[in-house]
């Protein structure tokens, strides 16, 4: 399909999302980031966990609560 469409003259788009995900204990925050990944895989969308850049990642992705609205 991607390539019937690049030859028909459209581009190819990528876009970036960022998911903060907690839970009140390590085995709920589990849960939640497999089932996460799982419904990810469903769309056809890739996900990687941010090893070492959580306050980063946690900064950039739940704190700018309508920022720019």
């Amino acid at each position: 399909q991607q390539e019937a469409d690049l030859t028909a003259g459209h581009g190819v788009l990528r876009v970036s999302g960022l998911i903060s995900v907690s839970a009140p204990s390590l085995d709920e925050l589990e849960a939640a980031v497999a089932a996460i990944e799982q419904s990810a895989i469903q769309a056809s969308c890739e996900t990687r966990r941010l090893v070492g850049q959580q306050a980063a990642a946690f900064t950039a992705a739940a704190l700018p609560l309508c920022r720019a609205v």
